[in-house]
Formats: C-alpha cells, sequence, structure tokens
C-alpha cells in the first residue's frame, strides 16, 4: 500500500467514525431536548410565514378559545386537582370519570384530559398520559400557552420513542404558533430528520440551532458536523470544526477530523498542520493519531520532522515499538539521510525477524559511509539469518567490502557465493568484480 493510500485510508476511518456517532449525538440531544422541556415538509409548507427555516418567519395568530366552565364542572375539577396535589391519585381519577360521563363543554373537556393526563403521568404510565394529552390538543380548546407546552411534549415523547415522523408533524404544529421558537426546538427537529436518513432535511435545522445558541453547545454543534460530513460538505465541515477547535481547543478528536477532512480535500499540508497543534501542545498521544500524522510528514516529503515524532513518541511510551511502526520510522531516518540514526533502528529490528533482511539494509546504510568493517559483519549477520529474497546481494556487498579492506581471498570467496546464489545479472556482477581483485591481488 502506498503512503498516499495509507494517510487516506487512515483519516477515512476517522470521518467514518465521525458519522457513526451521529446516531449517538442524537440521543444525547433528546435527552438533553426532553429534559428542558415527518412527514416531509413540502415546497409550499417552507414557503408559509412561521415555517420554521423562513428567515422572516411570523407566527400565525390563533384565535381565542371560549373559557368558559360550569360551577359544577369546576367543583370537580377543583376536587381532582386537589386529590392529584395529596398523591391520592386513584381517588382523583374516580371524580375524573364522575364528570367525564356528564355532558361537558369543548374547554371542560379539555381540562379534564389535561389531568388525566397528568394523573397518568405521576402514576408512571407515560402511554396513557400522552393518549390523554394528545385527546386533549385535538380538542385545541386550551389557551395558547397551555396548548403550545403540551404540543411540545408530545412532540418530544414522539421522538423519544423513535415515532419521529409523528414527532416533526407536532412540532411543525407547534412551531405554527410559536413566536419565539428556542434553539432546543430546531435540534429536536434535525434528530427528527437524521434519524429517518433525511439528512439533508436535518441539517439547515441543526445550522439554525447553532445560530441561535449562545453560548455554544458542543453536542449541537457535534450534531451539525456530522450532517456535513454525511452529505460530503467537507470545506464547510471544515470551517465549523476550525470554529469548534477555537471554542474547546483541548479536544483532540477535532484536530484529528480536520486533518482528515483537509486530506479529503487534498489539502495535505494543512491536514498536517491541524495535527501538529496538539502534538506540540502535549495533546496528541494516542498511537493511531501520532502514526497519522508521521506519515502526513512522509507524504509531504518531511521525514526528518516524522522520524523525529515517531522517535520521541516511542520514547514516551505512546507508540509501542513494533516491526512495522519500527519499519516506519527506519523509512523516516532513511529518506531523512540520518544513517546513524537508521542504523540504530536496524539494530532492534534485525534482532526480532527471523529473516536477515534488516541486516542487509543496515550494511547498505554502513556501505554509504564507507564503514567496510561494519559492512562485513552485517552482511556476515545477513547471510547467517538468511531467508534473504536476494542473497546474492548480501555476498556481492561484502565482497566488495573485502576489497576495499584488501581481504582479497575472502572477497574472491564472497563473490563466488553471489555467482552461486544469484540471478544471471549477479552472476555477471560477481564474474566482473573476480577478475578486477584477480588483478588487484597478483599486482601485488
Amino acid at each position: 500500500i502506498s503512503q498516499d493510500q495509507q494517510v487516506r485510508e487512515g483519516h477515512h476511518r476517522w470521518l467514518w467514525r465521525l458519522m457513526r456517532t451521529r446516531s449517538q449525538l442524537a440521543v444525547l440531544c433528546v435527552a438533553i431536548v426532553f429534559g428542558e422541556g415527518v412527514k416531509a415538509e413540502s415546497n409550499a409548507a417552507e414557503r408559509a410565514a412561521w415555517h420554521p427555516l423562513n428567515v422572516a418567519r411570523i407566527a400565525d395568530v390563533r384565535g381565542q378559545r371560549p373559557t368558559s366552565m360550569r360551577e359544577a364542572s369546576y367543583r370537580r375539577l377543583s376536587r381532582a386537582h386537589e386529590l392529584l396535589g395529596d398523591a391520592l391519585l386513584e381517588q382523583a381519577i374516580k371524580e375524573l370519570d364522575r364528570l367525564a360521563v356528564r355532558g361537558l363543554n369543548t374547554y371542560e373537556h379539555a381540562q379534564v384530559m389535561q389531568t388525566y393526563g397528568f394523573i397518568y403521568s405521576q402514576q408512571g404510565e407515560q402511554a396513557r398520559a400522552f393518549e390523554a394529552f394528545e385527546a386533549c390538543i385535538e380538542l385545541d380548546a386550551l389557551p395558547l400557552e397551555v396548548q403550545q407546552g403540551i404540543v411540545y411534549s408530545l412532540a418530544s415523547y414522539y421522538s423519544s420513542e423513535g415515532r419521529y415522523a409523528e414527532s416533526n408533524e407536532m412540532l411543525m404544529r407547534w412551531f405554527r404558533f410559536e413566536a419565539e421558537p428556542t434553539p432546543d426546538a430546531y435540534v429536536l427537529a434535525a434528530i427528527n430528520h437524521s434519524e429517518q436518513h433525511q439528512i439533508a432535511e436535518a441539517l439547515p435545522y441543526a445550522k439554525r440551532a447553532n445560530d441561535l445558541t449562545e453560548p455554544a453547545r458542543e453536542a449541537w454543534m457535534e450534531l451539525e458536523l456530522a450532517l456535513l460530513v454525511e452529505l460530503d460538505r467537507y470545506p464547510e465541515a471544515a470551517a465549523l470544526l476550525e470554529r469548534m477547535i477555537a471554542l474547546w481547543p483541548a479536544t483532540v478528536r477535532y484536530y484529528e477530523t480536520l486533518s482528515g477532512l483537509y486530506v479529503e480535500l487534498g489539502e495535505e499540508k494543512q491536514a498536517l498542520s491541524a495535527l501538529m497543534v496538539p502534538w506540540l501542545d502535549g495533546l496528541l498521544t494516542e498511537e493511531s493519531a501520532v502514526l497519522r500524522l508521521v506519515r502526513l510528514t512522509l507524504y509531504v516529503n518531511d521525514p526528518a520532522r516524522g522520524g523525529r515524532i515517531l522517535q520521541r513518541a516511542i520514547d514516551a511510551g505512546n507508540v509501542e515499538p513494533t516491526a512495522e511502526n519500527l519499519e516506519l520510522l527506519l523509512g523516516a531516518w532513511t529518506n531523512a539521510r540520518e544513517a546513524e540514526k537508521a542504523v540504530k533502528v536496524v539494530d532492534m529490528l534485525a534482532e526480532r525477524a527471523s529473516h536477515g533482511r534488516f541486516f542487509l539494509e543496515q550494511a547498505l546504510l554502513l556501505n554509504e559511509r564507507g564503514e567496510w568493517r561494519q559492512v562485513v559483519e552485517a552482511t556476515g549477520k545477513a547471510i547467517d539469518k538468511g531467508n534473504l529474497e536476494r542473497p546474492a546481494e548480501a555476498w556481492l556487498l561484502r565482497g566488495i567490502a573485502m576489497t576495499e579492506l584488501e581481504r582479497f581471498e575472502e572477497a574472491l570467496e564472497s563473490f563466488d557465493g553471489a555467482y552461486r546464489e544469484g540471478d544471471e545479472r549477479a552472476k555477471k556482477h560477481a564474474e566482473t568484480w573476480s577478475a578486477y581483485v584477480r588483478e588487484l591481488a597478483g599486482g601485488r
């Protein structure tokens, strides 16, 4: 897998993890909304003056409802409320039952159903309570403020029960007559759409909630972020993340996600910068995040920085010195032409490996520095350990080092090994070097 693929796949996993949290965030927001307090809308509905997404919305005016109550009904209803206040719930229900069989006007009927709802709720029978509240609001007889409170409670209840379309339908009924909707209501609408996989419809509600909220609510901004990512609107998601980082600078996952978004946008240098901030602040300690940072440094051709970061993380115990991680470190030091540091890493790798490849790599590094005795030692270990893809290369390199040390007999033995183990190309090299060594030895 190329470095480019590794970088992108690592950040794809981060974006996927973010999108998977959308549902969890929605549950969290439901709890917030419910504690505090769909049918998809047609274009015509969205153009309505009262619609919640209308930037110049004006709530509808609901006409006054008659609030007359007869004396007998008032006394019995008051008695039921007294019993409710004393937690004598069964007696309160009996009072209401007696009242319900009488001929009631619409307002009296609504009051009775509302009181049933209060009693059932206190008994812990939420389903029966909300059935009573449903009957109450369908009568549309209570004062607007009371009616709106029940409608909103029903919208929250439906959402908590997974009845998202019904919740949004009830919420639109609430928005219609609400002069100043709270941000919570917009979040609830966003959640309802989101849980129905209506991501494009959910986003403007989440955005509106965040625009109305001061100070900012982290969970709500995360919800908007998740929706933007799921819609592949990466530039907007990156801009939102930058705002979130300014508000919550110690939250490491925001830098990681921002880095992933920049990778998606093909802006690898900015992706690297996003991860460097928590690294320099000492916040980036998770192994997977550190390795993403190192791979980004290699991708943007800054291997020396990558080597320093990975070495520091290994020394601090934040990254395990596994063979894979040490090979990444070796690649960083090698590309940075830090031969001495690369040799030390090879030592660690070579002792653990079941093959001699790392000793051969060590020999190649030492060869560049002209350290011939060490080349002889490293190639000897590579040959002894075996399992080399190209054993002739080790024999040939050993012979060259022996030649430089003027150990001609041993050099010829090594070139014989290269000829024996090699392909046609290696055989030709071995023959050429053997002839050269015999010429040197003969001239002495």
